[in-house]
């Protein structure tokens, strides 16, 4: 059987951060990108930095307004 979750999301920190208590927000970004399959967690911002950048930043949110470079460069990841 195919994983439809991201890899990523056991130990993804804006749940135990800055989403803390937010659950519905919380519960509906899981919803949307952790546990959507490959077409929703490659679509997260946190995800995608991670990917190029080999880390992401603590308190990226999955909907992110920036591009990865501009991630990079406002993170000092680039």
């Amino acid at each position: 059987m195919l994983n439809t979750t991201c890899p990523n999301s056991p130990k993804c920190p804006i749940f135990n951060g800055i989403l803390a208590d937010k659950v519905t927000t919380a519960k509906a970004y899981r919803t949307k990108y952790c546990e959507a399959g490959p077409q929703g967690y490659k679509t997260c911002k946190r995800f995608l930095a991670k990917e190029k950048f080999g880390e992401c930043p603590p308190n990226l949110l999955p909907n992110a307004g920036l591009s990865l470079d501009e991630i990079g460069a406002r993170y000092n990841l680039a």
